[in-house]
């Protein structure tokens, strides 16, 4: 029988890991690129065209597509599949959003999101290490089970602050402040979201390049393996983990800002499986494939309401098209390459 760690390289401590380069590298570094330069120049052109009320739905591309990209880290490089990273995204808009709401009336609010914004991340930073470390005592689908149901704890938690609207959530009816900035025009914002996906996507890539992505993706591999050559995977796991759970959660900041409406509906389990879902469409394991799911899942969306009530029946259909045509996402295609988590 075949060595099942056969093929698999390892890491010796003190020991660079070999670079990831070749043609993959290359042609994952164009599509990154043009991906997200097509995304940048998009508001530019739509309006001329005809498209000018999709501004807002790229909005909402760059601000899940960073949640996306945050998940893919865990999920296509480390093999964890999550069910319950749509509490993030609450934390991060209830955190930036209590501060917004609370302006003029207590002396902790603040509009400035260069407070509230990593005061978010810290949030969420600080959830991901106390539900990693428990969730990750679990392995493949009671690791999802676990998450989930961290996922509809925090759901029923917002969902008890009446003091914010409870289930209806609330109106904040502005949006924070960048330095001397104001956020209220919709074309600034846009690109305030996507420099920070940008930001997002570099870091990710560096990450993953590092001995500690490296020894992640062992980890996702074999993680019998890895740890017989000395590895503590669960301390890389766990790290993992905080850092996607505070990317998420800084897109939760963002995400209240774009609609000015905070509600517990952004963190119910089903938005993290659509999280999933555009990681499924765009290609898992990529980074730039949650960008590209999340831009085809939510145009579709965006176009399809505009000529039918029964829209949701449509999108349906046309990804499961797009699924079955291509198995490793629409990132694994072009890259010729099919991975299944």
């Amino acid at each position: 029988m075949a060595d099942p760690g056969a093929g698999i390289t390892t890491v010796q401590a003190g020991e660079e890991p070999p670079p990831i380069g070749g043609r993959r590298m290359r042609r994952s570094f164009v599509l990154t690129v043009a991906v997200l330069a097509i995304l940048g120049v998009s508001p530019l052109i739509i309006e001329p065209i005809g498209f000018g009320y999709l501004e807002s739905t790229l909005t909402r591309v760059a601000i899940l597509g960073m949640a996306a990209v945050a998940l893919d880290y865990i999920v296509g490089y480390g093999g964890l599949i999550s069910l319950g990273h749509a509490l993030f995204l609450g934390a991060g808009a209830y955190a930036s959003g209590i501060l917004l709401f609370h302006l003029g009336d207590r002396a902790w609010a603040t509009d400035q999101a260069l407070i509230a914004w990593p005061f978010a991340m810290l949030v969420g930073a600080l959830l991901g290490w106390g539900f990693g470390a428990l969730a990750l005592r679990t392995k493949s689908v009671y690791f999802i089970m676990v998450t989930l149901a961290f996922n509809q704890m925090m759901f029923f938690l917002f969902n008890s602050l009446e003091a914010y609207g409870g289930d209806d959530g609330v109106r904040l009816g502005a949006r924070n402040r960048l330095g001397p900035l104001s956020l209220e025009d919709d074309r600034m914002f846009f690109y305030v979201c996507f420099a920070l996906l940008v930001l997002a996507v570099v870091w990710f890539n560096i990450l993953i390049r590092s001995p500690s992505g490296w020894i992640l993706r062992g980890a996702r591999d074999n993680e019998l393996r890895m740890r017989s050559v000395g590895a503590v995977t669960r301390r890389h796991q766990l790290a993992a983990f905080v850092m996607s759970s505070a990317f998420v959660t800084l897109a939760g900041a963002l995400a209240v800002n774009e609609t000015q409406f905070m509600s517990p509906g952004i963190s119910h389990w089903t938005q993290s499986g659509e999280l999933l879902l555009m990681l499924i469409v765009g290609g898992v394991g990529s980074l730039v494939g949650g960008v590209i799911g999340a831009g085809v899942l939510l145009v579709l969306e965006e176009i399809a309401i505009g000529y039918t009530s029964d829209w949701a029946f449509y999108v349906g259909a046309a990804l499961i098209v797009i699924v079955m045509l291509a198995r490793g996402g629409i990132a694994g295609v072009i890259l010729g390459r099919h991975r299944n988590v």
